[in-house]
């Protein structure tokens, strides 16, 4: 299970990452006041403040090394967030980002010592590399802790945010689920195939009745589950799809094509059925015309197809399908794929493997 569909492997960039103006104003400002503030403690022990040609000169040097660091800082920051994400391994990440950014904020600075040393504004280059290097060195740990202070600060907020979704759209997913198996019409004509079966076999009304029992039993079971096995769906499909054949007879003809390493990989409960029930509520089915449904597993997605027969018009409120890309996005990063041509519509759903 992934922290969240639309984060962390195709991270957007925060605001605060961005190289833009009010970025570069707080390196700015921060280059700016660090020379003023030593001025001061020199003055307060008793040395001379110095002359205005000599603090301006100190104030550029300052913003410009500030501003340089600190961009090239934030720029590997940000590639290391969409290259090597936290996820893909904490100590992995952690070398990564304390060896590039020191390197970077060490290179920076000790190349700039070089250009203003050539300008004859340093005119002692050893010694101002090595206190660049030791500013460079503070300034990359505050930049490197503040920025992953406000990343994972936003992160923690992110997901708290998503799991309040997430729980509102598991409860919508359940009340759906249920609504679609257990509604007024789906009963009605249950109990009505079942009626006019009694007097004709009571057999098939046996058979019609333990269906009927097997699909209600799963709903119950499996209404607080996020995921079950393949396996499992497979099974309760089957039960299912008698009740179908019992209401529409040979109209309907199902193929399954399920290889056997897939039957134990995931899928969110009763989304193969809100599947197979979508293709029958669109669809018009006749002994001349059947509607044919097909169940496979091809490429670690499960696909539902079935030929194009769609009604005039379709009482449904159009979400059963919405429901279960939703519930998909907190599950996984990959999408639920919808095809559809002239002859033939088919959903394809992710098989999520379970560590």
């Amino acid at each position: 299970m992934k922290n969240n569909p639309d984060i962390v492997d195709k991270l957007t960039p925060f605001f605060w990452m961005k190289l833009n103006r009010t970025l570069i104003f707080i390196f700015i400002l921060a280059g700016f006041l660090p020379p003023l503030f030593f001025r001061l403690i020199a003055v307060y022990n008793g040395k001379p403040f110095g002359t205005f040609s000599e603090v301006l000169i100190n104030v550029i040097i300052s913003i410009i090394m500030t501003v340089t660091i600190s961009c090239g800082v934030v720029t590997v920051l940000i590639w290391l967030h969409n290259r090597f994400p936290w996820r893909h391994g904490i100590f992995k990440r952690l070398f990564l980002e304390l060896l590039l950014t020191l390197l970077t904020a060490c290179s920076l600075v000790t190349l700039l010592n070089i250009v203003l040393y050539f300008l004859t504004i340093n005119k002692d280059l050893p010694k101002s590399i090595y206190t660049g290097l030791i500013i460079a060195v503070i300034l990359n740990f505050v930049l490197v802790a503040i920025t992953e202070g406000i990343f994972f600060f936003q992160q923690w907020k992110q997901s708290a945010v998503e799991a309040e979704q997430f729980k509102k759209e598991s409860i919508k997913a359940q009340f759906e689920a249920l609504k679609n198996q257990v509604n007024p019409h789906f009963l009605f004509n249950s109990l009505n195939t079942l009626s006019g079966l009694i007097d004709m076999d009571k057999e098939l009304s046996k058979g019609f009745i333990d269906n009927l029992s097997q699909v209600y039993r799963y709903v119950l079971q499996n209404k607080d589950e996020e995921l079950v096995t393949l396996k499992t769906e497979y099974n309760f499909i089957q039960a299912f799809i008698q009740l179908l054949k019992k209401r529409h007879g040979d109209r309907i003809d199902f193929e399954f094509d399920i290889r056997r390493e897939d039957l134990n990989k995931y899928i969110p409960p009763m989304s193969l059925q809100l599947l197979v029930e979508n293709a029958v509520k669109h669809n018009t089915a006749s002994r001349k015309k059947p509607l044919r449904i097909n169940i496979l597993s091809n490429g670690g997605k499960l696909v539902v197809q079935n030929n194009l027969q769609q009604k005039k018009q379709v009482n449904s409120t159009g979400i059963g399908l919405k429901n279960i890309q939703n519930r998909y996005k907190f599950l996984t990063e990959e999408e639920i794929e919808v095809n559809e041509n002239e002859k033939k519509f088919e959903v394809k759903i992710p098989l999520i493997e379970v560590q």
